[in-house]
């Protein structure tokens, strides 16, 4: 009986990523351990420890590998169409299992967490921000929006409206809630 062969390098930690968040799915953070995820993975506690230095840290990274292109805006040309395709397709990202369930757990952890906090900050909306202001800042380039705004702080309200409805609200961040936050935004800084 041929035994499989043990995965190093980038297999490895792609196999540790997945087993993270199929444990943060099943359990969600409160029960997710180092522990678990190496026994799952059929590993030693060193092997993570030498890639990630906290559950959090390796929770994080995971997160990041399934979030990734769901952070990316496309531009066509109409900031105000750009901004709601890409609002509405994240949308079902942050709701549902993998992501959603699991980043609300992280959001209750950095309660009680600096660290986590400003690393769940940096990594995740440090990033939905910059990216939103990016797009935005480009239409401002090409005259779409008001020239000379600073876009800093309304990219900010575009991605937190939209956080807060997603992650800690009972109410939608559907279709109609998208428009009239952009109609808003449109209504402030549009020509």
């Amino acid at each position: 009986m041929a035994t499989e062969p043990r995965r190093r390098g980038a297999a490895r930690t792609d196999e540790l990523l997945r087993t993270t968040i199929e444990l943060a799915t099943e359990g969600g953070y409160a029960g997710l351990s180092i522990e678990a995820v190496a026994r799952r993975a059929g590993v030693g506690k060193h092997t993570i420890y030498r890639r990630w230095p906290s559950m959090a840290a390796l929770l994080l990274d995971a997160l990041s590998r399934v979030w990734t292109t769901d952070l990316d805006y496309h531009d066509t040309g109409d900031v105000r169409a750009d901004l709601r395709e890409q609002f509405l397709r994240s949308a079902p990202a942050l709701a549902a299992p993998p992501i959603g369930p699991v980043y609300r757990a992280l959001i209750a952890e950095a309660q009680a967490d600096d660290t986590l906090r400003a690393t769940l900050h940096d990594r995740f909306l440090r990033t939905v921000e910059e990216r939103t202001l990016a797009r935005i800042v480009r239409a401002q380039r090409a005259g779409e929006l008001v020239a000379g705004a600073d876009l800093t702080f309304p990219a900010e309200v575009l991605c937190g409206t939209l956080y807060y409805r997603y992650l800690l609200s009972t109410r939608l961040a559907d279709e109609k809630a998208v428009d009239a936050l952009l109609d808003m935004f449109m209504a402030a800084y549009g020509h």
